[in-house]
């Protein structure tokens, strides 16, 4: 099992919440409502490993019922 986290970005033309996996750089990311395109911000790799070691990369966040 692995765990990524999402991370939601606002068009800033339409203001629709665009789900993408932790992205590592800078890029252009198109809005599939409007198709404007708009720039955004890299996540720090070292919080994203801090999460999923923190939660045991998502294990943590399992119901120990269905385990």
């Amino acid at each position: 099992m692995s765990m990524e986290l999402v991370f939601f970005y606002a068009c800033p033309y339409c203001q629709r919440e665009l789900p993408l996996v932790a992205p590592p750089q800078p890029t252009m990311i198109t809005c599939d409502m409007c198709r404007q395109s708009f720039p955004i911000v890299p996540v720090d790799e070292y919080s994203v490993q801090f999460v999923k070691l923190m939660l045991a990369d998502g294990q943590a966040a399992i119901d120990p019922a269905y385990m």
